[in-house]
Formats: C-alpha cells, structure tokens, sequence
C-alpha cells in the first residue's frame, strides 16, 4: 500500500492511497468539510471510475465501517453506544505544545487523557500505530482516537485549538 498527502491551496487537502491491487482511491477534504473520494482502476488514474460526494458525517460513518469499528454482530448493542461515542480526531501539534518534541510515553497521553495515538503523520512519513517510543514533533499531525471528552481533555491538557 502506499499512502500520500497534499495540500491543495484554497481548497482542503488531498489524500491517496494505492492499494496491492494497484487501484487508487483519493479523497479530497475541503476546508468546509465535504469530501470528494474518487476511485480510479488499476493503470489509469487519469479518469475516475467513480466519484462520491460526503458530507463530514457520512464520511465519519463510512471511515467507522473501513476501521471495523462498526460492524460486530455478537456485540450490536455495544457497539451501538461505542459508535456514538467514539471521536477520532487529525491534530495538528503546535509549538507551544507541551507534547511537541517528547515521546508518547513521556507525555502520559492516554494515562492522563483516556485518548490513543493511532498515528503520527509526519511531512515526509505516516506511522501507523507508532510505539510509545516514537517522537511527536511541533507541525506533525497525530491522529487520536478516544470518547469525545477525551478527546477534549485532550485538547486542553496539551494547549491545542479545536
């Protein structure tokens, strides 16, 4: 898989991925919250198959049923609550932080927040499921996973604007 992100001045930004079989799905995020994904076969990513318009709900939905988050039969009630719930959140990690240039396991995140780190997005590198080792820098966005008041203590405990 490969995965790349691009700023689209005026616009959002543009994420793509190529998959093992080689077809490419890239989804635009506007800075008004609708996403464009577009699908493209294998060999041609000149013209899309497809194209579908989400608005910022619909993409929280669709991104909770790719994660498998959403679908488990033998728990429907469980899940149910856990979906509503659950926040996943792309932060931008400013100097003034308190957790830019430590790493996870020094800055107690989960310990003094409830929230995970699922990845570090840095501007040359995604790590997925980063170690507690790994190092966030001032300018990477995290991306976090927790209820929504965790996410919020979050926010306030490393002085980062929603």
């Amino acid at each position: 898989m490969e995965f790349r992100e691009s700023d689209l001045p005026g616009i959002g930004k543009k994420f793509s991925i190529i998959t093992a079989d080689k077809f490419k799905i890239s989804i635009v995020v506007h800075v008004t919250g609708k996403r464009e994904m577009f699908i493209f076969e294998p060999d041609d990513y000149d013209e899309p198959l497809c194209d579908v318009v989400l608005t910022e709900e619909e993409a929280n939905q669709l991104g909770s049923v790719l994660m498998g988050a959403y679908y488990r039969p033998e728990q429907e009630k469980e899940k149910e609550l856990l979906i509503e719930n659950l926040a996943i959140e792309w932060v931008k990690v400013p100097p003034d932080s308190s957790i830019a240039g430590k790493k996870i396991k020094e800055s107690q995140i989960r310990q003094k927040t409830g929230v995970t780190v699922i990845a570090i997005m840095k501007k040359d590198e995604t790590i997925v499921n980063p170690l507690p080792d790994e190092v966030i820098d001032s300018g990477d966005t995290i991306v976090i996973v927790g209820t929504r008041e965790q996410v919020g203590r979050f926010m306030k405990e490393y002085n980062i604007d929603a």
